[in-house]
């Protein structure tokens, strides 16, 4: 798989989206859901124009594609992210605002009342979240594990992270 991956991470993004979205999110594997994130996170093809393949053409039915618009939003989000990728994942996101459904179903609007679905998931009309699998995914947007993936990520943008900002500012004061 490790090597496939690397060959053509673009065919295997779009592939790994349409799995992960075909069934209910909490059907979907932490691991394929991992897959799905590395490659999002650190994937240095363009993955707009396969999302955008995607989520035009490929995946049919609405919810299908609200799960993997609301996906993309949820990952595009985390500090491992380049500054410009994610700017470019969020134009993406925000082009298919349109999906999102003027009224939220009375379930799904008692699940995000009783904090039991994520708000950014029922601001794409779903039912259900991928919060039980994250679990497994936060291990690979770590400031150490983005350093073996060899490529530019969020943490070497040259924005120092909240904390390291915090110490500057501290360090400033006390001079």
């Amino acid at each position: 798989m490790g090597t496939m991956a690397r060959q053509n991470p673009e065919g295997n993004f779009g592939k790994l989206l349409e799995d992960v979205t075909r069934g209910g999110l909490r059907h979907a594997s932490a691991e394929a859901l991992a897959e799905l994130a590395k490659q999002l996170w650190y994937g240095q093809g363009d993955l707009v124009s396969v999302l955008e393949d995607e989520v035009s053409r490929r995946l049919r039915q609405v919810d299908q594609k609200q799960r993997a618009l609301y996906l993309v939003d949820r990952l595009r989000r985390f500090p491992c992210v380049p500054r410009e990728k994610a700017a470019v994942l969020k134009a993406f996101v925000s082009s298919w605002s349109s999906l999102k459904p003027a009224a939220r179903s009375p379930r799904a609007s008692q699940l995000v009342a009783t904090h039991r679905l994520d708000k950014l998931a029922f601001e794409w009309g779903l039912e259900e979240d991928v919060s039980p699998q994250m679990k497994e995914v936060l291990q690979y947007q770590t400031r150490h594990y983005a350093a073996t993936q060899g490529v530019s990520t969020g943490y070497s943008d040259g924005a120092p992270s909240p904390a390291e900002d915090r110490s500057r500012a501290v360090v400033a004061m006390a001079r």
